[in-house]
């Protein structure tokens, strides 16, 4: 797979068929005590550019995490076979995946806050990019349209970048919130550099940006998600993404009515991300366990297979939930294997 925009060199997955990237095989038996044991933060899975996104070819050939890449399907080569048997004649499945395909986002951001920690919250545990604070280094990561608001009853000109330069900014304009890790962006400074592209499903794909960010936009440390909002002028992108996310709950209702008895049986989980900063990529494979803390917050953990660029992807579970309410941001990988983030569940 090659490399975003003008870098051409490095493939990501060269070809991939049912056959080359088998379903996981089913995971294995975990002990109480690692059940109920105390999470300890493992690597982050942001993309650092420290050569800037022409170096993103190197990320890709020397990776470590998944030499080979081995487990990543290209969107436009992903189909239904790539699942377990029983969702083979099932296209509300493929339709559900797509449809999060569509509103999966490339998140780029431009600064690194001066206010990141030392470490995790009370841990020792190095946090990500502590010592690139201050700097404007590239930071890759992936995330999802969660919310629309398109009402045109709104006080003030739009914020996006054209009207901010504009003499005569819309007054009529949307918001987009888009969900990601909080250590792809940390805070209201490194909000402020960062936009998110939608549409980059290959090398080829037109490709639309959100860039006005807006000051309401909400982060979590110590659970690592965080909500980014955007405001566009672009009415039909906003009435456009407001209907897919309709759908996508719509779906990931049905799914859930539909695939509900197998739940806890295939563990099924699946990822749309942007691995190296590479075009949209899916992966397949089952969550292996998860931890409550108080009572309402879980984390998991999945053989789906994820490289750096992959953080702050939502963890879809099919049959599991239903989309809005349960997203589970991709946060990196320790012992134990790949994580989330912490969510309501």
């Amino acid at each position: 797979m090659k490399t975003p925009n003008k870098v051409r060199k490095g493939k990501l997955h060269p070809s991939s068929t049912p056959e080359d990237v088998p379903y996981c095989e089913s995971p294995s038996k975990v002990s109480k005590s690692d059940q109920t044991g105390v999470f300890i933060p493992g690597n982050h899975e942001a993309e650092m550019c420290y050569g800037g996104e022409a170096d993103l070819h190197k990320h890709v050939t020397g990776c470590k995490k998944n030499p080979g890449h081995k487990g990543f399907i290209p969107l436009k080569d992903f189909n239904i076979n790539y699942l377990p048997s029983r969702y083979h004649d099932d296209d509300l499945i493929s339709e559900t995946i797509k449809t999060l395909a569509a509103l999966t986002v490339q998140v780029k951001s431009k600064f690194t806050s001066l206010k990141r920690p030392e470490f995790y919250p009370d841990t020792q545990v190095p946090y990500p990019c502590y010592n690139d604070r201050g700097s404007h280094v590239m930071r890759l990561g992936t995330g999802r349209v969660q919310y629309v608001y398109k009402s045109k009853e709104r006080n003030g000109p739009c914020g996006c970048a054209k009207c901010q330069v504009s003499a005569t900014p819309s007054k009529v304009w949307g918001k987009v919130d888009v969900l990601t890790a909080t250590h792809v962006v940390f805070d209201a400074s490194e909000a402020r550099q960062t936009r998110c592209v939608l549409g980059f499903d290959d090398n080829k794909s037109p490709v639309v940006s959100l860039d006005g960010w807006q000051k309401e936009g909400k982060a979590d440390i110590e659970r690592d998600w965080c909500e980014l909002s955007y405001v566009t002028c672009d009415l039909e992108l906003v009435d456009e993404l407001d209907k897919m996310c309709e759908s996508f709950y719509d779906l990931c209702g049905k799914v859930k009515d539909k695939y509900m008895r197998f739940v806890n049986v295939d563990k099924l989980t699946v990822i749309v991300s942007h691995p190296h900063g590479c075009p949209k990529q899916v992966s397949v494979g089952q969550w292996t366990h998860r931890r409550e803390r108080d009572v309402k917050w879980t984390r998991y953990w999945y053989t789906t297979c994820t490289c750096p660029g992959s953080s702050g992807a939502y963890v879809y579970r099919l049959g599991y939930d239903g989309g809005f309410w349960y997203p589970h941001p991709h946060s990196g990988s320790n012992s134990e294997g790949n994580y989330s983030g912490e969510y309501c569940d």
